[in-house]
């Protein structure tokens, strides 16, 4: 009977979603939110700018032949080609579907992490549109990954790598740190209470 009481007593799910939101979508909430997330944007946007510019002016000391078509990835990951027209859906919908986690997301090292792989991704999705002469519809590498599959990436590619994994492996140690501590928690507490005495 007072299981059933318990149970009825819950609150839906609508409820949960509705206190969830009140709790974390507040002024300072979103204030922080968008400061961390401007703040992953930023570091991506320095770099990966930064070589672009220098690649369309022929000025990256490294690379002779700008023309070269190993620098001009038609592809998405790890040089996976595609038609222009899915490549485009799905960087599009990678950048949507990001935006929306970091919507949600509480700490703001989740926040930056996921910034990080937005804001990668956006610049690839950009950066494809424009293209370079003689190559529409590509997006242009220019740092030699010779320990990974002897390709070529760029900045943008490793944000997009860096945050993702990291943002996962994070993801899951606290998880399993914040599991491991609640159940310890409520060991303690059952014995505790066994332990008090009864009036």
């Amino acid at each position: 009977m007072a299981q059933e009481q318990s149970i009825n007593t819950s609150p839906s799910w609508k409820e949960r979603v509705k206190k969830y939101l009140k709790e974390n979508f507040t002024k300072n909430h979103n204030l922080w939110r968008l400061l961390w997330f401007v703040a992953g944007c930023v570091i991506v946007l320095i770099p990966s700018l930064t070589c672009n510019i220098l690649f369309r002016h022929h000025e990256l000391p490294w690379i002779n032949n700008y023309d070269d078509s190993q620098y001009h990835n038609p592809g998405i990951s790890f040089g996976t080609e595609m038609s222009p027209a899915m490549i485009y859906f799905l960087q599009a919908a990678i950048c949507v579907i990001l935006l929306g986690v970091i919507l949600f997301m509480k700490n703001w090292y989740y926040v930056l992490l996921l910034a990080l792989a937005f804001a990668g991704g956006a610049f690839n999705l950009i950066d494809r549109a424009i293209g370079y002469p003689g190559f529409a519809n590509t997006v242009i590498d220019y740092i030699p990954t010779l320990w990974f599959f002897n390709t070529i990436s760029n900045f943008p590619d490793f944000f997009i790598l860096g945050g993702v994994i990291i943002f996962a492996l994070l993801y899951i140690v606290l998880t399993i740190v914040g599991v491991s501590n609640s159940g310890r928690k409520s060991k303690k507490d059952s014995n505790e209470q066994t332990q008090s005495p009864k009036p």
